[in-house]
């Protein structure tokens, strides 16, 4: 069900800009992430008199990865504005990864004027097919031909952006639909929509295939974490007394240290791997079961209960005998409450045999011999501090090894894997929650994708420590080039400024540490500034080849 409430009258005078920003105001957004242009100067002007934050990136790419850090910790929806064409292009990077990674985002853009939209006349930024550009990595497209239209579009996309699978949405306004009068009074909305509750009969299924099953294991994905299903996650844990197997996307779903947690280990043939083969019953909450994740060859032994809210994703990469089509912790709340108080926690696998699995499979994990470093940063982070990361080999090292405590405290760009995402989802993060210790960790390679977003750091005055483990190489490409292509290496070596200089150069703290007892000391030192730090970390490349 979806709840309406009006906040508020704009008068005939306002103008379609002005509907834009009030509406964001009364559906709970307090800050938004944009990079000015000349075409949406009116969403701009209408903003100066807003209680809206706005923070200036430096790229709308960065923008994107910015408004993504921040959806992903807060749990609310991050407001991306941009301007047409380049804007809308540029940030689609951003939109996709958000996109796979199931990350709500209400992206806003302008266009030409309604009589030259899509015509290619040779009007300043034209596109031939703005909403088709969006279109490839939005859930809901949206186009406001009428100032009259605005605000309810906004509401529009609300709707879309708090039902279903958590998602991007894109609206667009036309320049001349910005500047235009309303022409009436028009309400204004706050849109909340209710969480879809699952079926009382699928509910008893699934109950019923627990009942008799000896052998449980959850597999918790995304969903868990982004519904806010951790408790009743780790109380049904507990009550079946089942191991608990997350996807990246799922860390936190329940704490990396609780006796019952397999982290996301698995891997096919590994300890974690004969664990799920013994058991009879495999209740998968809020995970597509990926191709990146399980080759699409998870075993799957006994019953298979999904818990989902895309029907896509129900039986896309595996058949379930029950499907629950809901929100993954109203779900795990219903079934809690109809298995009453079953207590299997002295039953199934044991203490010792999850325990023992889960060491197993850590020290046969990918990066295992470089785990030191994780493992400084895991000590110098708090146990509620978020650490965002690359697509970097250590960070492929920390998916596996850097155990994660609490829910929306790891950021890493799964589905999508673009380079360029640890800084400003970083700084997206930090804006969402100021208090907390946020921590960007990046390659070399990837950290020069965005490094210009150093500049909104500094002016934000964010005390945002910035680990680049520096190897001088695109190490996972040329890694790759070695195992398949015989070691015939082309454009994977790099040439990288000293950052220490580049620290230097923006008149912040800059530092290059040698030993993981150095990165320790160095991120903890940071984490108490306000203003970023850059610590560059040298490390060994990951390829051994006569130049390196």
């Amino acid at each position: 069900m979806t709840t309406e409430t009006l906040t508020s009258t704009l008068p005939a005078t306002a103008t379609g800009a002005e509907a834009v920003i009030r509406t964001l105001e009364a559906n709970d957004v307090d800050v938004l992430f944009g990079i000015p242009g000349v075409h949406t100067l009116a969403l701009y002007d209408a903003l100066r008199d807003s209680s809206i934050r706005h923070v200036l990136a430096r790229h709308e790419q960065g923008v994107g990865f910015m408004t993504d850090g921040y959806a992903r910790v807060s749990g609310k929806a991050g407001v991306a504005l941009v301007i047409t064409g380049p804007g809308v292009t540029n940030l689609a990077t951003a939109l996709g990864e958000a996109y796979t990674d199931s990350s709500p985002i209400l992206a806003i853009s302008s266009n030409v004027e309604r009589a030259w939209i899509d015509d290619m006349r040779g009007n300043l930024h034209d596109l031939k097919d703005q909403l088709g550009v969006t279109a490839a990595v939005t859930k809901w497209n949206g186009r406001a031909m009428s100032a009259s239209s605005a605000g309810s579009l906004v509401e529009t996309a609300f709707w879309h952006l708090r039902t279903g699978r958590p998602r991007p949405v894109h609206v667009e306004f036309p320049l001349d639909v910005l500047d235009e009068p309303l022409g009436q009074e028009t309400p204004v909305a706050s849109i909340q929509p209710g969480r879809l509750a699952p079926g009382m009969a699928e509910i008893n299924a699934a109950a019923e295939a627990i009942e008799r099953s000896h052998r449980p294991v959850l597999y918790c994905g995304g969903g868990a974490v982004s519904s806010g299903a951790s408790a009743a996650v780790t109380q049904l844990a507990e009550r079946l007394g089942a191991p608990v197997i997350t996807s990246i996307m799922g860390k936190g779903a329940i704490r990396e240290d609780h006796p019952l947690s397999l982290g996301a280990l698995w891997s096919n043939g590994n300890a974690v791997d004969e664990v799920l083969r013994q058991s009879d019953c495999l209740i998968v909450i809020g995970s597509k079961l990926g191709y990146q994740e399980t080759g699409l060859n998870l075993p799957i032994p006994g019953t298979l209960i999904r818990i989902d809210i895309d029907p896509r994703e129900m039986h896309l990469n595996a058949r379930p005998d029950i499907a629950i089509e809901a929100d993954a912790r109203l779900s795990t709340e219903a079934l809690l409450e109809r298995l009453g108080d079953i207590d299997r926690g002295t039953t199934g696998f044991g203490a010792d045999a999850i325990t023992s699995a889960r060491q197993r499979a850590e020290a046969s994990a990918y990066g295992a011999d470089r785990r030191a470093l994780v493992d400084a940063l895991r000590r110098a982070i708090p146990r509620d501090g978020i650490l965002s990361t690359d697509m970097t080999q250590l960070a492929y090292v920390a998916t596996y090894l850097y155990p994660v405590y609490e829910p929306r405290t790891f950021l890493f760009p799964m589905g999508y894997g673009t380079l360029g995402f640890a800084l400003p989802a970083a700084i997206g993060a930090k804006i969402a929650r100021p208090e907390a210790t946020v921590v960007a960790m990046v390659g070399d390679g990837g950290f020069q994708y965005t490094m210009g977003e150093l500049g909104c750091a500094v002016q934000e005055r964010l005390g945002v420590p910035i680990v680049i483990f520096n190897d001088s190489t695109y190490s996972a490409v040329k890694s790759s080039q070695e195992r398949t292509r015989g070691g015939r290496y082309i454009g994977v070596d790099l040439v990288n400024p000293d950052y220490v200089e580049l620290a230097r150069a923006y008149g912040i703290p800059g530092v290059r540490v040698e030993t993981p007892d150095a990165l320790e000391r160095e991120v903890r030192l940071a984490a108490d500034r306000d203003l970023p730090t850059i610590i560059d970390v040298p490390i060994p490349g990951w390829v051994s080849t006569p130049d390196h």
